[in-house]
């Protein structure tokens, strides 16, 4: 009994001297911090650094962006021009069972909903340009050799609000795109397998509208634009895993960099006091 009563004291002795601090202080006197403020910086620092070094790493994929964004446009354009340049795709649209199409109607939205992600991108990707430079800029006038907590903290807070903000709403302006596109995918993939088809219910609603055999013009179209959206759409969800592991990882040092600098504010406010 005895012997796991001083085990619990020393157990809880042992909590206090390291909440307490780095050594035991005597208890009329003032206990000391186990870092002072200038290790604090500079581990914010280090980890804002951490940020910066993957900024510029993904600069070269971050310009790459905005060239998908153009061709991607290019792929709905075709996308659309497949559908008006063939009376006989625009009736197996209108008149056929096509999963998010059914109607022309629907299939015109489908294109004018991605045609507006993608301008969303666009101003998305122009703020996380213009943050990250921001950033960046930021970084380089810090000096490690003598580093201010003000600085440090500022830094980071706008990393933590501005950088990761813009990051996020690029991130799921690309995942919006994402899925338009891949409902243009699916869309063109029934196009497809009703123009090969040769069930009873297919034969019987073709004749019911006054549909002939599909050309072989056409069949290639759907063929070229199936597998157009199926690249883009592949290279799309690259660009978006590669941008969340990113964001991943700045945000958690982001995170860290703020606990740091904030604290080392608190001991500098309380070293002057």
């Amino acid at each position: 009994m005895i012997g796991a009563v001083m085990k619990r004291t020393v157990v809880a002795a042992a909590v206090l001297l390291m909440l307490g601090g780095c050594a035991q202080q005597p208890a009329p006197s003032p206990q000391k911090a186990c870092m002072n403020a200038a290790q604090l910086n500079s581990y914010g620092y280090d980890h804002l650094e951490k940020v910066a070094k993957l900024l510029r790493e993904d600069k070269k994929n971050i310009a790459s962006f905005e060239l998908f964004i153009n061709v991607m446009k290019g792929t709905v354009d075709n996308y659309s021009d497949m559908i008006k340049s063939s009376v006989y795709i625009s009736n197996v649209v209108r008149y056929l069972p096509v999963p998010y199409a059914g109607e022309v109607s629907n299939t015109t939205k489908l294109i004018s909903k991605t045609l507006l992600n993608l301008g969303g991108a666009a101003s998305a990707l122009n703020r996380y340009k213009n943050s990250s430079d921001t950033f960046l800029a930021g970084f380089d006038k810090l000096n490690r050799a003598n580093l201010n907590a003000a600085d440090v903290s500022k830094l980071a807070a706008y990393a933590d609000t501005k950088l990761l903000s813009d990051a996020r709403a690029l991130e799921d302006s690309l995942n919006e795109i994402s899925s338009s596109t891949a409902m243009m995918s699916a869309t063109t993939q029934s196009i497809s397998d009703a123009l090969d088809s040769t069930s009873a219910y297919v034969d019987q609603a073709k004749s019911f509208v006054g549909l002939s055999q599909p050309g072989g013009d056409d069949k290639n179209k759907v063929a070229q634009n199936r597998s157009s959206i199926n690249t883009r759409m592949a290279q799309l969800n690259q660009k978006i895993v590669s941008l969340e592991k990113s964001g991943q990882a700045n945000r958690y040092n982001i995170a860290k960099a703020r606990i740091y600098s904030e604290l080392a504010l608190q001991i500098d406010s309380s070293s002057q006091k």
